[in-house]
C-alpha cells in the first residue's frame, strides 16, 4: 500500500504534513512538488552545460584559463546561435547550422581539456544521464562522445529494443518517486510566498523531501540494475568502466540557495500569485514595467462586463500573469470580474464576454490531473447555450498540458486542438516553436480583428511563444494561419504536419462569437529572468491584437448587425 503525504496550507500558515494510508475516493488529484535534482531525475546533461557548472570545473581540476576559455567559447556559440535563428528562414539550413555548431563547440570544448579532463567530464555525464542514456542510442544530444552508448557498449538490436524500453518506463517510475503530492486546503485562504518559504523550511517538509529522494534515488538504482540485466558480463563491466568513480551528483544544482529553490518550485507548481510580485525566482512572471494605458478607450460610457475565470486551475489570472492583459483591458473601458465561482446560467448572466485562460484539471502544470477536463459537462452546457444566446468567449489554451484540460470545451464549439507543441523554423524567430504571422508570409488571416477600425489599428506582424495548433468550425476564420512547414509534436505521438491548421480561430455561434487562441503568452506581458515575452516584445503587434480581439467580441467591431 503506497503512503500519501499531504502538505495542508491552512489560512496562509502550515501545519505539518498529514500521513494517510490512502486517498480518499472524493479528494481532487494532488499538485505535485517534483524533485528535480541531479541524482533524483535522469537528465540530458550536456557537455557545455555540466563544462560551466563550478562542482564540475573543481572536479576536474581546471585551471583559470581553462574556465575563462570554456566562458569564452560557451558565450560565442550561443551569440552565433542566437543570430541564426533570426537569419535562416530554411529549416534544413537551420538544422545544418545547428548540427555544424555543435560539433564545433564540442570541438572547441574538449581541445581545452586534457586527455584525464575528458575522461572525467564523460564519467560525469553518463552518471548524470543514468538510465536516460540508454534511450538515446542514434541521438546526437544523448550521445557521449561519438560514438554513442550504445555503439560502445556494442549492444545488438534486441539489446537496444530492450534497453530503450526499461529506460523509458523506468524514467516514469522515477519519476512518480520523485513527486511529494501537495493538498491544498479548500476552505482556507490561498497560500502565498511568505507561508510556502516557512513551509519548505519546516523540518517536516525537509524530512518528508529526504524521504522522496531515497525513495526516487531506489528507483533510479532499480532501473539501472535492469538495465544491467540485458547485458552481457564484458558489456557491464565496460559499463562500469565508463561510468567511473561516484560523482556526487547533488554538487550538480541548479540554485546555491536549496531552500529558495524548493520555495519556488511550489510557488511555480500551485501557481502563486502568478510571479507578478516582484519575486522573480526564474518562473514566468508578469512584466511590472510594461505600459498598459490606452490612448483612445473603446468606451467611455458604457462598460461591457468581462468575467476573467479563476475558478479552474488557470495558470493565468487577471492578478496574476494575465494582470497586464487584464489592465490593458480595463484601462480600454471594460469593466473587468475575476470570478472564482463554476460556470452556472445565474453568473454567465453578468457578463458579455468570458476570458479563459489556461485552465487546469488541478492546480499545477505538474500535477497528475492537470490534463483532465478542467470543466464539468454540466459547466459545458452552460457555456455552450450562454454563447449561442449571445455571449461571447475568449478560450485561451496552450500546449500540453492545457489543451487536454480544453478539450471537452473546445468541442462542444467544434474546434479541434493537436494538445501538443507546434514548431515551424521556416517562420519562427528566437525558437522554432516561437512562431511568427505577417502580412508578408501570409499567415494573418483577413477578418476584422486583423483589420481594426483604421490603419493604426491594422496588424501586421504577431508572434507566438510555443503553443499547439487548432482547427476551427467550418464558417470560422483562422486569423492565426499555420503555415505547410508547421509540425505538431504531441506527448507520445510522432510528428504530424499541421498544415491546414490554426493558432488563432474565429467564428459566430448562434448569436454570440468566440475566439479561441492555442498560445496564452502572446496575450500577456510576462519575464522569464530578463527575457521578454507576449505584448512586451518591441516591434510586434500582440498588443493591438488582444484590443482588437475584444472589440469583435464585444461588438464594436463588426457590429452584431453586420456580422457574417
Amino acid at each position: 500500500m503506497r503512503i500519501l503525504i499531504a502538505i495542508t496550507f491552512v489560512v496562509g500558515s502550515v501545519v505539518a504534513p498529514a500521513v494517510r494510508a490512502q486517498k480518499p475516493p472524493d479528494a481532487p488529484p494532488p499538485s505535485s512538488y517534483q524533485l528535480t535534482d541531479f541524482g533524483v531525475m535522469p537528465r540530458p546533461a550536456f557537455r557545455q552545460v555540466l563544462l560551466t557548472l563550478p562542482a564540475v570545473q573543481e572536479e576536474l581540476k581546471l585551471t583559470d584559463s581553462q574556465k575563462k576559455e570554456v566562458e569564452t567559447t560557451v558565450n560565442q556559440r550561443l551569440k552565433k546561435m542566437q543570430t541564426a535563428r533570426r537569419e535562416l528562414t530554411s529549416r534544413r539550413k537551420s538544422m545544418e547550422f545547428r548540427e555544424a555548431l555543435m560539433k564545433e563547440l564540442e570541438a572547441a570544448l574538449r581541445e581545452n581539456l586534457e586527455p584525464s579532463q575528458r575522461e572525467r567530464l564523460d564519467q560525469i555525464q553518463l552518471q548524470a544521464q543514468g538510465p536516460l542514456a540508454f534511450n538515446g542510442a542514434g541521438s546526437a544530444q544523448m550521445a557521449l562522445v561519438d560514438p554513442d552508448l550504445a555503439k560502445r557498449l556494442k549492444l545488438t538490436d534486441d539489446q537496444i529494443r530492450r534497453t530503450q524500453t526499461i529506460a523509458e518506463e523506468g524514467t516514469r517510475e522515477i519519476k512518480k518517486a520523485a513527486a511529494v503530492p501537495i493538498l491544498i486546503d479548500s476552505k482556507a485562504s490561498a497560500p502565498t510566498r511568505e507561508s510556502i518559504r516557512r513551509f519548505v523550511e519546516s523540518p517536516e517538509f525537509k524530512a518528508t523531501k529526504r524521504t522522496t529522494r531515497e525513495a526516487a534515488r531506489n528507483a533510479w538504482t532499480n532501473v539501472v540494475r535492469r538495465i544491467e540485466d540485458v547485458l552481457t558480463e564484458s558489456q557491464r563491466k565496460a559499463y562500469h568502466e565508463m561510468v567511473g568513480a561516484p560523482f556526487d551528483l547533488s554538487k550538480l544544482r541548479s540554485h546555491e540557495d536549496a531552500t529558495a529553490e524548493d520555495a519556488e518550485i511550489v510557488v511555480s507548481t500551485l501557481n502563486v500569485g502568478g510571479g507578478d510580485d516582484g519575486n522573480s525566482g526564474g518562473g514566468q512572471r508578469a512584466d511590472p514595467d510594461f505600459d498598459t494605458k490606452v490612448a483612445r478607450p473603446a468606451y467611455t460610457s458604457k462598460h461591457p462586463r468581462v468575467l476573467f475565470d479563476e475558478a479552474h486551475n488557470n495558470f493565468h489570472a487577471a492578478g496574476g500573469r494575465y494582470k497586464p492583459f487584464a489592465e490593458l483591458v480595463a484601462n480600454d473601458g471594460y469593466k473587468i470580474t475575476p470570478s472564482k465561482d463554476k460556470f452556472t446560467a445565474e453568473r454567465l448572466s453578468t457578463g458579455n464576454v468570458l476570458i479563459i485562460a489556461n485552465a487546469l484539471g488541478a492546480a499545477g502544470m505538474g500535477s497528475p490531473g492537470a490534463s483532465d477536463s478542467a470543466f464539468t459537462k454540466a459547466e459545458i452546457d452552460v457555456v455552450h447555450d450562454w454563447v449561442q444566446a449571445g455571449g461571447s468567449l475568449l478560450l485561451i489554451t496552450d500546449h500540453a498540458p492545457f489543451g487536454s484540460a480544453a478539450e471537452s470545451l473546445a468541442k462542444r464549439f467544434e474546434v479541434d486542438m493537436s494538445k501538443g507543441f507546434t514548431s515551424d523554423p521556416e517562420n519562427s524567430e528566437g525558437g522554432e516553436t516561437s512562431l511568427v504571422f505577417t502580412r508578408k508570409n501570409n499567415l494573418l488571416g483577413d477578418h476584422p480583428i486583423t483589420r481594426g477600425r483604421d490603419d493604426s489599428e491594422r496588424i501586421n506582424r504577431v508572434q507566438t511563444f510555443t503553443g499547439q495548433s487548432l482547427k476551427g468550425p467550418v464558417g470560422s476564420v483562422a486569423i492565426l494561419k499555420l503555415a505547410d512547414t508547421a509540425v505538431d509534436e504531441g506527448v507520445d505521438e510522432k510528428p504530424k504536419s499541421a498544415a491546414g491548421r490554426a493558432q488563432g480561430v474565429a467564428f459566430a455561434f448562434g448569436k454570440g462569437r468566440v475566439v479561441v487562441l492555442g498560445e496564452a503568452a502572446e496575450m500577456s506581458a510576462q519575464l522569464i529572468g530578463n527575457e521578454r515575452f507576449g505584448m512586451n516584445v518591441k516591434g510586434l503587434d500582440n498588443r493591438q491584437l488582444a484590443l482588437n480581439i475584444m472589440h469583435w467580441l464585444s461588438g464594436l467591431l463588426e457590429p452584431r448587425g453586420d456580422a457574417k
